[in-house]
Order: C-alpha cells, then structure tokens, then sequence
C-alpha cells in the first residue's frame, strides 16, 4: 500500500510545476515512505486520481500545482475520512496555501510535507439539483444571461477546455461541490473565467486584475435572492463572495475577516456602482478598504441559499461548480492540511 500520492498539473506555473513535483517526490521517497507521482493531462483527472488513491487506502494526497489542482483533488477526498492533505503551490494564485501559511518556494513547501503540522480547517460545500449546461465558447454572453461551463487547466498559453468535472451526486439527487477558499456569484464570477483563459501581458493577480477590467464591458447585474444566518437579500447584484480564507485572485481580500476554523462563511455583498466605483473597489481590495463603501455589505452565516432571476454559473478556488438556484454550507474542520 502506499503511503502516499502526489498529483501534479505540470503546466501549472507555466511549466515548473512538474520539476516541483519531482523534488517533492524525490524528498518523501528518501525519508522512507512509498509513493505514487500522477501527472494529469486532462481536466478531472486530478480528482480521479484522488479517487482512486483514497479508494485503495492512501491517506496522505499531496497536490502540486494552483488552486484549480487542489480543489479537484480535495473534491477527490472530501468525503473520505482520516485523509491527510500536502500542498506544493504552484499556480497563478496560491491562495489556498497562502491562508494555511504553505511557503511558496519549493524547498520550504517540501520540507513542511516532510516534517509539518496537520491542522483542522473548514470546508465548503456546494449543492443544487442539476449540473451545468454546456460549456461556453469564445464569444460567449455575459455569465447572468446565458449559463454555461467550462473547466480549464491551468497556465498561460497552454489553453485547454474541458466540460466541468462530474461532481458527487447524493442519492437524493443533489449534486455536491466541494471548495476550500472563495465561492463567487456574479461579477467576480465572470473576472475569474475570464482570468482562468490567461494572457500573454500579465500574470498572477495582474492576469486577474487585467480580467477584472475587461468584464466591466460585459458584465449585466442579475437580480438575486440570498438567504442566510443573516437575513435575506434581494434584488441587483454586482457580486457576492462567500469565503472561508479572506482572498482570491493572488491577493484580493475580499473578505478580510474570513478565518478558515471558525466554522462560518464570511459574505461579502456588492451592489451594483458605475464602473469608475468598481475600479476605485479594486485598488482598495488589497487592504480590504472596500467594506466601507456604502454598496457594500459583509455578513457571517453557515448557509448561504442563491436564486438568480435566470439559471448563473457559480465559481469556487477559481473553477466552474455549478450553477443556480444553489446552496451553500460550511463543513466544520472538514479537511486536514499539512502546515509549517
């Protein structure tokens, strides 16, 4: 049986992920422990690697590669008790391994699998009645008049598109999806699709930034229903951001609050402003300045119910989860990550 198994996105980090991957092999080979390296090739694969893995008795998974590659793998393990998670970040973002304190270089993310700490933290988990429709082409229509999917690896211009991955389906029907960081609806939904294609002049958090900017062309507020521990919340929507860590897109603090063992989504809720106002939002997310604004709203729930006036794709660590009317629930320490 193997100790463990390491699942790589080799064009993760425009291409240094594999390396990555190879070092940390490498090290948990010769501390003693047996193990498997899976490189994937398609969208999905990650999550079926994890599978299989947990299925046949590994407990210890590490992903190497963005955010996109662990929440395919943590969608792998989620159900499965007694598993622990490694992270070798490697992506545009790396905000998962940024919220539970993973170094980024490889040398010091090696060493934290080898002799880290497992923690507790929470988990998100996504569930609606029907999976999304087809996956949106190039010349799509903005997010909240046309539902679509599309699920793409990561890195610059290496570009593949894939269907969303299958998700788990409970006997009852509900089609459940698991996340780690932030899940988003609306605007910030768009800005992450569009950031996800890549481009050639910017990456990282100017790639995000960059699509931010590009989707205020695009982008038509949806009227929305939101229901939480807090109240409810109708009517038009620029975004709203429900997270267990505090940031997305390489440093966005959108929810600065956000704790990731407090067993509560923070909510963030943003009504729709000029263009020039989103901009200035942007600049002051950095910081987390935007609470302040009068449109903006941050709340603390363990439920979040979405309805949209027609069908909207919802995102979570930055990959396609499925679509409204949805709901959203904190699973309380329900994943186990190695930490410095």
């Amino acid at each position: 049986m193997n100790n463990f198994i390491l699942i790589a996105n080799p064009i993760s980090g425009k291409g240094q992920a594999k390396n990555v991957a190879e070092q940390g092999y490498a090290a948990l080979t010769e501390s003693g422990k047996q193990g498997q390296l899976m490189l994937t090739s398609a969208s999905g694969d990650a999550k079926r690697f994890a599978e299989t893995a947990v299925a046949d008795g590994t407990r210890f998974i590490v992903a190497c590669g963005g955010d996109g590659t662990i929440h395919e793998v943590v969608n792998g393990i989620a159900t499965v008790p007694d598993v622990t998670l490694g992270v070798l970040p490697c992506g545009r973002g790396n905000d998962f391994a940024a919220a539970v304190g993973v170094p980024l270089k490889p040398e010091a993310a090696i060493a934290t699998l080898l002799s880290g700490t497992p923690i507790r933290v929470d988990l998100g988990c996504c569930y609606n009645s029907r999976q999304p429709s087809v996956p949106i082409s190039h010349q799509q229509k903005p997010l909240s008049t046309e539902s679509a999917a599309r699920n793409e690896m990561e890195g610059g211009s290496t570009e593949k598109h894939f269907k969303v991955q299958t998700p788990l389906t409970e006997p009852q029907g509900l089609i459940k999806n698991y996340f780690m960081t932030i899940a988003t609806c609306g605007y910030d939904t768009e800005v992450s699709r569009r950031a996800a294609k890549g481009t050639p002049l910017f990456a990282g958090t100017a790639s995000y930034a960059y699509a931010a900017v590009e989707t205020l062309f695009y982008y038509d507020p949806p009227s929305v229903h939101l229901e939480g521990d807090f109240g409810t919340y109708e009517g038009p929507l620029l975004l709203a951001a429900t997270g267990i860590t505090s940031r997305y897109g390489g440093g966005f603090k959108i929810v600065p609050d956000a704790r990731i063992n407090d067993g509560l989504f923070d909510v963030c809720i943003v009504r729709p402003v000029s263009s020039v106002t989103v901009l200035r939002l942007l600049v002051t997310l950095f910081w987390g300045g935007h609470v302040k604004h009068p449109a903006v709203s941050m709340h603390q729930t363990q439920t979040l119910k979405i309805e949209t006036d027609t069908p909207m794709l919802l995102y979570a660590d930055g990959e396609p989860m499925c679509e409204t009317p949805a709901t959203i629930e904190i699973i309380k320490d329900g994943l186990t990550v190695i930490t410095p």
